[in-house]
């Protein structure tokens, strides 16, 4: 068991978090750091803290894990605020939907001190924010990425494992570049196709929410999520997420040209594909984003 943990920023992942160490008594204490009164305040009402700081170093102190739970660009930022006040052997680790430029950062960033970054990636989430969606379960069954370098520690790497497992999740581990791979085609183009539909179907004023079922409304849900969030999730893999776009767009363009040729027989053929490919997915394990 990892004795003290300190996490950085209390929204949905780091509220969902807190709750999930403490009820599972994963940790000896849960320390939160929080900007805002308000949100410090109803951490410690849902139990999602044992102790709640306006303060950085008060927050991190004697910490032997950090995880900070704020937007991607924010996250070199914080861990540069941090050098200083974290004590030697410190794990830092961070849920941030992008990893290979966040690595790069942090490792500069970090560079000769004697503390060890592993990115992690929990396959948890919501379209909802805030410390009033955390949920104690939100990270139970869910896939989490674990993504060091080469040359990280095996030990660290272990114990960052141990850490995901105790609060229920699956870890897999993968490098950084191979996860924002792999994770732009599983998670950030599905957010951008949805909201690019949201915004295709909503358009020119005209009142068509009477008439879009729920399955638009289950297909669009995702569009409903924070765009500082996204923001930052798309300009630190944009390399990625456009070869997943342009893979979307030939599909597109494929079924528009079917159209055009007025080839139903080959429309028909296509929806069976997808189909059959998407009854062969429900078989197989899913990520909670």
């Amino acid at each position: 068991m990892i004795e003290t943990v300190a996490i950085i920023g209390l929204g949905l992942m780091g509220g969902s978090l807190g709750m999930t160490l403490r009820t599972r008594h994963a940790a000896r204490q849960v320390r939160g750091y929080a900007r805002k009164d308000a949100v410090r305040a109803q951490a410690l009402a849902v139990g999602a803290v044992d102790c709640a700081f306006a303060s950085l170093d008060e927050a991190v102190y004697d910490a032997d894990l950090v995880v900070l739970c704020t937007p991607v660009l924010t996250i070199p930022v914080l861990v540069s605020q941090l050098l200083g006040m974290l004590k030697p052997g410190c794990l830092l680790t961070d849920v941030g939907s992008t990893k290979q430029w966040l690595t790069n950062e942090i490792l500069n960033v970090l560079e000769g001190r004697s503390v060890t970054y592993i990115g992690s990636h929990p396959m948890a989430g919501s379209e909802k924010t805030g410390i009033e969606a955390s949920r104690a379960d939100l990270y139970l069954g869910a896939c989490v990425l674990v993504t060091p370098m080469r040359e990280t520690d095996a030990n660290a790497v272990a114990q960052l494992t141990t850490f995901w497992q105790s609060v229920g999740a699956i870890v897999t581990t993968v490098t950084p570049e191979e996860h924002d791979i792999i994770i732009a085609r599983t998670s950030h183009l599905p957010h951008l196709t949805a909201a690019l539909l949201m915004n295709t179907v909503d358009r020119d004023g005209r009142n068509v929410a009477p008439f879009c079922g729920p399955g638009f409304r289950d297909t669009t849900r995702i569009a409903a999520g924070s765009e500082d969030v996204w923001h930052d999730i798309v300009k630190s893999n944009a390399t990625a997420i456009r070869r997943e776009l342009d893979m979307l767009r030939r599909g597109i363009d494929s079924l528009c040209e079917q159209l055009d040729r007025k080839d139903f027989e080959a429309v028909r053929e296509w929806l069976a594909c997808c189909r059959l490919k998407r009854e062969a997915f429900c078989n197989k394990g899913q990520g909670g984003e």
